[in-house]
């Protein structure tokens, strides 16, 4: 076989692991221009729920606290006296006023109570008369030599005894006289009964509980703060609060008063607000929750808690701005705890779009795309529809 024409060239090594480096690198740099310029790879996606806005608002910070209301008075109603209840008068919930009667005995324990009494204070009587007869008995017999001075001793301290008994046998029949011209049971304060513990025809003995009345006319919320916020718990300051019972109604009112120790076990202070309630509304035993409010300011530059962030020792937040995302050193002022909104000190104006919550990849000057729910809808129409194009 015959070659014709061929020619055999030669090229060395080098030259071939050179051209290959130089084709390696053309093809490295084309590569990393590819991803320089997709956009896409460089962005920083966020919904439009991590976007937030700085407003001017009125903020309040306060300690936060649970209590319940309370009758500003309650009053337990006992028996003066043994006997058996003819009528009891009222029932509960009902209003009554000062001094109306609640309920009423037998006439007959009553006046046989009086009869009794009446009978101690003649007895006693007669047994001080004895008394002084044999004082003036011993005193004649000492002066004549016929009795000791300890026989008149004796006689004078059974004299004394017997004045005493008769002291306590007035009291008791003017106790007994007193329930005699008064068969009712009185009430000391107008207000509402709130429990009756006996019925018609039952036998009370003196001390029995018969019923309890309660004053809601003012009600006193009570209710504990941490002992660390003592400071700014002082009498007259701002309470705010709601009732279970009334969704969606705020109520106010100022701190009347400080308890000066703790709560056993807990380290809590109590304190106590006093809530006007004319028309009786309100009840006792409902449960509040509120915030004793130290410090308001207006016209705060504020913006939710979430969109402030920790970096080392920096308070930073997110501003987004032309698409992009700038850091902004911020200081922070008043905390309004209830509405977790905080003030913002810094580079940073009403209505400029901050970014709250976790955002993966977030630094200075990323690119931001709020995905507004079209997938096709790019950084632009996202600013558009949450203001954060400015």
């Amino acid at each position: 076989m015959r070659i014709r024409n061929a020619r055999i060239i030669l090229v060395p090594m080098a030259l071939i692991l050179a051209a290959g480096t130089v084709a390696g690198i053309g093809c490295a740099r084309r590569s990393a221009g590819s991803k320089e310029a997709d956009p896409a790879a460089a962005q920083v996606l966020v919904s439009l729920k991590d976007i937030v806005r700085v407003d001017t608002r009125r903020l309040e910070s306060g300690v936060s606290f649970t209590g319940e209301l309370q009758p500003s008075q309650t009053v337990e109603i006992t028996a003066r006296f043994a006997g058996d209840l003819e009528d009891v008068l009222v029932r509960e919930g009902q209003h009554v006023g000062r001094g109306e009667a609640l309920a009423k005995f037998r006439p007959r324990d009553v006046n046989d109570q009086l009869e009794s009494a009446n009978a101690q204070l003649l007895a006693a009587q007669a047994g001080l008369r004895a008394a002084e007869n044999g004082e003036r008995r011993a005193r004649k017999l000492l002066a004549a030599g016929a009795a000791a001075p300890s026989d008149l001793e004796a006689a004078e301290a059974l004299r004394t005894a017997a004045d005493a008994q008769v002291r306590a046998a007035e009291a008791m029949k003017n106790r007994a006289q007193e329930d005699a011209e008064r068969l009712d049971v009185p009430a000391p304060i107008a207000g509402g009964v709130s429990k009756v513990f006996v019925h018609k025809g039952a036998r009370v003995a003196i001390g029995d509980p018969i019923m309890t009345l309660v004053d809601t006319e003012t009600l006193e919320l009570s209710a504990t703060v941490p002992s660390e916020a003592i400071a700014r718990v002082q009498p007259g300051t701002l309470i705010r609060f709601r009732l279970d019972a009334y969704p969606g109604e705020r109520f106010e009112g100022k701190v009347d008063r400080v308890n000066p120790t703790t709560e056993p076990g807990t380290r809590q202070v109590r304190i106590y607000m006093r809530l006007p309630n004319p028309d009786g509304r309100l009840v006792g035993g409902l449960f509040a929750t509120g915030r004793v409010v130290d410090a308001i300011k207006e016209n705060a530059q504020a913006a939710p808690l979430a969109a402030l962030r920790k970096e080392g020792s920096d308070q930073v937040v997110y501003r987004v701005r032309y698409g992009k995302a700038q850091r902004i050193p911020i200081q922070t002022g008043l905390l309004d705890e209830e509405a977790n909104v905080v003030e913002l000190i810094g580079d940073l104006s009403a209505g400029d779009s901050l970014l709250s919550g976790v955002v993966p990849g977030l630094r200075d000057g990323a690119q931001i795309r709020i995905l507004t729910g079209n997938p096709d809808a790019g950084a632009t129409n996202g600013n558009r529809a949450t203001g954060a194009g400015r």
